[in-house]
């Protein structure tokens, strides 16, 4: 078992991270209805529009400072999530 400290920095993390999460969410929804149109989220080609919003947002997110990877990783998670909610 972890150590109470470590599971209230865990916790403290939890909060932020649910914050950005609901923050970054909205903003991919937002980039992806303005490529895709209102309809969006029916369209048959939703990995176009992932696409293009990837191709925008990717190098934002790097100039930021982001890793790479981790912009990948990211962008695949909001990518999953939109599909399953």
């Amino acid at each position: 078992m972890i150590p109470t400290e470590l599971a209230d920095q865990v916790r403290a993390e939890v909060k932020s991270l649910k914050v950005s999460q609901e923050q970054f969410m909205q903003t991919y929804r937002r980039l992806c209805a303005h490529h895709g149109g209102a309809g969006w989220r029916s369209d048959k080609d939703i990995d176009v529009i992932f696409y293009h919003v990837r191709g925008e947002i990717i190098p934002i997110m790097e100039e930021a400072g982001m890793d790479h990877e981790a912009v990948q990783a990211l962008c695949w998670w909001a990518e999953k999530l939109i599909m399953h909610r």
